[in-house]
C-alpha cells in the first residue's frame, strides 16, 4: 500500500464530505428544511469521528519512526498474499548484502521451519526454546486493548515470545495465549514489603504461572555507578539467582540500553568470581531510538565480555530490526535471538476492516509480517550459503554462516 496515495485519497474524501455537509447546512438554512440541518449535523459528527481515528492512526505511524523504504517493506510483508523477496541491502547488488550478513560462530537450532535457540540450557530446570524473531516492548501509549490481544494471539500462532515491556502482565496478553517474557523493575513497589524488602511470596505466585517463560529485569548504569564497590553488583547477581529459584527454575536475565553495555562487562566479572550466571542479556536500542548500527556495536562488546569470562549467557538483540539482513547481522555480531519493536507496530497499522480493523485482521497482518520476514531470512541464509560454497571453491576459507 502506498501511503502517499492513501493520504491523498483520504484528503479528497474528507474534502468532498465537508462540501456535502456545508451544502446540506446552507440548504437547510436557506429553504428552512429541518431534515437538511439535522443531516448536516450528523455528517459533521461523522467527520469528527473519522478525523480522530485518522489522527490516532497517523500518530502510531509517526511513532514507528521507520524510513519510507522500511515502511514499504513492512506494509508489503503484512499482506497475507504478498510475494516473497529478499532485501540484500543495496538494491540488486547481492555482494553488498552478503557482506552485511557474514556471521560469526553463533549456533542456532532448526525445527521444521523454525530457527531457535535454547535459553537457560544446562542452567535452568525449565529452559525456553526461543524463536529467532520475537515481539517486544509493548507500551500503554501506543496500543489499545484490542491491539494488545492481537499481538498476543499472533505471537501464539507464530510460536514466538512476546516481551511485556512497560505494559506488564495484563488480561489481554493472557487471553491471547502467547509465551511471555516478563520484564519487571527490581524496585517495583508491588513486590516489596512495607519495609522495602522483597516479597518472595507474591513474586513466587506470579512467576510460577505457566504462561511466563522467562523473567527479565531492567537495569541501568545509573543504578550501579563505577565508583561504587562491586558489592552492589554481587548482591544483584545473587538476587537474580534467587528469582530463578522462586520461579521454579525459569531463565532469568537483564535488559540494558545500548549505552550501558559497559555495565554488563562489570557484571560478567562478578558472575565469573561468584560462579552465578545470568541466563540471558537483552541489549535494547528501541527505548531511545538508537540507530541499529549502535545496537550491533553494543552486541559485539557484550559478546566479547561473555567470551572473555567464558560464560553461558545468551544475547538477545532488541530494536527496529526490519530486514532479514538486519536480523542476520545481529546474529553475526553475537546475538542468539531478536526482538523487533516498531516494525510490528507498523504492521499492526496495515490491518483493514469494513468500518474499523477487527482483531482477526490485526492478527493476520502481524502474523503475515512475522512469517514473511522469517521466510525471507531463510532464503537469505540459503543464498549466503550458496555464495559461500562458490567462494570456497576458489579460496579455502572457513564458512562464516552457521
Amino acid at each position: 500500500m502506498n501511503f502517499s496515495v492513501f493520504r491523498t485519497s483520504t484528503g479528497i474524501g474528507l474534502s468532498l464530505l465537508f462540501l456535502i455537509n456545508a451544502g446540506l447546512v446552507i440548504t437547510g438554512l436557506f429553504f428552512n428544511y429541518l431534515w437538511c440541518t439535522i443531516l448536516g449535523i450528523l455528517l459533521a459528527l461523522v467527520q469528527l469521528w473519522l478525523h480522530g481515528r485518522l489522527s490516532r492512526k497517523q500518530q502510531v505511524l509517526q511513532e514507528c519512526l521507520l524510513s519510507a523504504g522500511d515502511m514499504e517493506l513492512v506494509i508489503g510483508r503484512s499482506q497475507t498474499n504478498s510475494p516473497l523477496s529478499i532485501s540484500t541491502g543495496n538494491g540488486g547488488n547481492f555482494d553488498a548484502g552478503y557482506r552485511y550478513v557474514q556471521c560469526c560462530d553463533t549456533t542456532l537450532q532448526m525445527a521444521g521451519n523454525m530457527l531457535y535457540t535454547e535459553i537457560g540450557a544446562g542452567n535452568c530446570r525449565m529452559p525456553y526454546r526461543m524463536n529467532l524473531l520475537n515481539i517486544a516492548s509493548l507500551t500503554t501509549a501506543a496500543f489499545d486493548k484490542g491491539s494488545v490481544l492481537a499481538f498476543s494471539r499472533s505471537a501464539k500462532m507464530s510460536d514466538c515470545a512476546l516481551n511485556t515491556g512497560a505494559l506488564g502482565i495484563v488480561p489481554e496478553l493472557l487471553r491471547g495465549g502467547s509465551d511471555l517474557v516478563w520484564r519487571m523493575d527490581r524496585l517495583e513497589a508491588f513486590y516489596r514489603n512495607a519495609d522495602g524488602s522483597f516479597n518472595e511470596a507474591v513474586f513466587r505466585t506470579a512467576a510460577n504461572r505457566p504462561y511466563i517463560k522467562m523473567i527479565e529485569v531492567r537495569i541501568s548504569a545509573a543504578h550501579f555507578l563505577p565508583d561504587v564497590s562491586e558489592i552492589s553488583l554481587k548482591c544483584f547477581v545473587s538476587f537474580m539467582e534467587r528469582l530463578k529459584v522462586l520461579s521454579g527454575g525459569k531463565p532469568t536475565g537483564v535488559c540494558l540500553a545500548v549505552a550501558d553495555h559497559e555495565l554488563f562487562t562489570r557484571l560478567c566479572r562478578v558472575m565469573a568470581t561468584s560462579v552465578i550466571y545470568l541466563d540471558f542479556v537483552t541489549v535494547d536500542s528501541a527505548a531511545n531510538y538508537v540507530p541499529v548500527t549502535a545496537l550491533f556495536t553494543a552486541i559485539d562488546n557484550v559478546r566479547l565480555a561473555i567470551a572473555k569470562y567464558k560464560l553461558p549467557t545468551k544475547i538477545i538483540a532488541s530494536g527496529d530490526l526490519v530486514k532479514e539482513r538486519d536480523i542476520l547481522q545481529a546474529i553475526g555480531h553475537g546475538a542468539h535471538a531478536c526482538y523487533s519493536v516498531r516494525p510490528f507496530q507498523a504492521s499492526l497499522s496495515t490491518a483493514r476492516g469494513l468500518v474499523r480493523p477487527t482483531i482477526n485482521s490485526k492478527v493476520a497482518a502481524i502474523t503475515a509480517f512475522h512469517r514473511n520476514t522469517l521466510a525471507a531470512t531463510f532464503s537469505l541464509i540459503n543464498a549466503c550459503a550458496a555464495r559461500q560454497t562458490i567462494i570456497n571453491k576458489q579460496v579455502q576459507i572457513k564458512p562464516e554462516l552457521n
